[in-house]
């Protein structure tokens, strides 16, 4: 209200002053009102709005905890799938294998064959019968060193070459009955510089003897697989010069071993005392020279 309008107030009768000043008494309260009332509304409306976003944002929250559990849902189940197709084949191998030495150790072959004496300390089995086919697959033969490779074996390890009408390609004979142990590649191959390892391995674990590890033999030419039944003469594999080489030639190792739960033999300590390994690479020998007459 200006000054004007007091002025002219002022010479209002009282009466006339009272009713005017209820009146802008009461125009005032009611635009409080209004005031108070439009307050009221802007601020339900962003209470609504917000409100509305953090449903939304619930919405969305939930949708997505859903989307990741189902993912999680998905990948458990396909590891499941693919943790299945892993572990049935070597489950059945195991089952095979294990099936496989109980026939052998209770076929009546075995059982009536003859306990050796001074046996392998892990082995309580006979050997299997002494009678077999006749082995000439691998006749004539030579057996040699060098000079195209380099013998750097450690004591107690022996390298050769094996020789028949003048190839080198030659199927590596079984040194006795027995069980088929790992089947393996080691390292590299290449020459003296740039090769390692032992390249394509078998091991055979002789009835109440030795294990035999056979080195570089072509990568892929192993007749068995680990747990198998083998017998002398039989082939495990071809002559090589996989890994650290420089020739074709077989390394031997002679070591003890153990048989594991599921049938296969266990490799152990390698036997580095000539005096007991070379009796064993000399009969070897001998029965290669001779075609299996001795």
């Amino acid at each position: 209200m200006n000054q004007t309008s007091l002025d002219i107030l002022q010479r209002l009768p009282d009466e006339f002053q009272y009713r005017e000043l209820k009146g802008i008494e009461l125009r005032t309260e009611r635009q409080s009102q209004e005031q108070r009332e439009r307050t009221e509304a802007e601020n339900q409306q962003w209470i609504a709005h917000w409100e509305s976003q953090a449903t939304d944002k619930e919405r969305a929250r939930a949708q997505y905890q859903a989307a990741v559990n189902r993912g999680q849902a998905v990948c458990a189940i396909a590891s499941l799938i693919l943790l299945s197709f892993m572990l049935i084949p070597g489950l059945n191998r195991m089952a095979e294998r294990t099936l496989k030495l109980y026939e052998w150790t209770h076929s009546p072959a075995t059982t009536t064959a003859t306990t050796v004496t001074n046996a392998h300390p892990y082995s309580n089995k006979t050997t299997a019968p002494v009678a077999q086919a006749k082995v000439v697959p691998f006749r004539p033969l030579k057996q040699h060193r060098g000079p195209h490779f380099y013998d750097d074996t450690p004591t107690g390890s022996y390298d050769y070459v094996l020789e028949r009408d003048g190839s080198t390609a030659v199927p590596i004979p079984s040194p006795c009955n027995g069980i088929i142990g790992r089947v393996w590649f080691q390292g590299r191959t290449g020459n003296l510089s740039t090769g390692f390892g032992a390249g394509q391995i078998v091991e055979v674990a002789c009835d109440g003897g030795k294990l035999w590890l056979f080195g570089h033999l072509v990568k892929g030419s192993p007749t068995k697989q680990p747990g198998d039944r083998i017998t002398k003469g039989e082939d495990i594999g071809i002559q090589g010069k996989t890994g650290r080489t420089s020739g074709v030639h077989i390394h031997n190792q002679i070591h003890e071993y153990s048989i594991g739960i599921d049938g296969v033999p266990v490799r152990g300590a390698r036997i580095t005392d000539r005096k007991l390994t070379q009796p064993l690479i000399d009969e070897y020998r001998d029965f290669l020279a001779t075609g299996g007459d001795k």
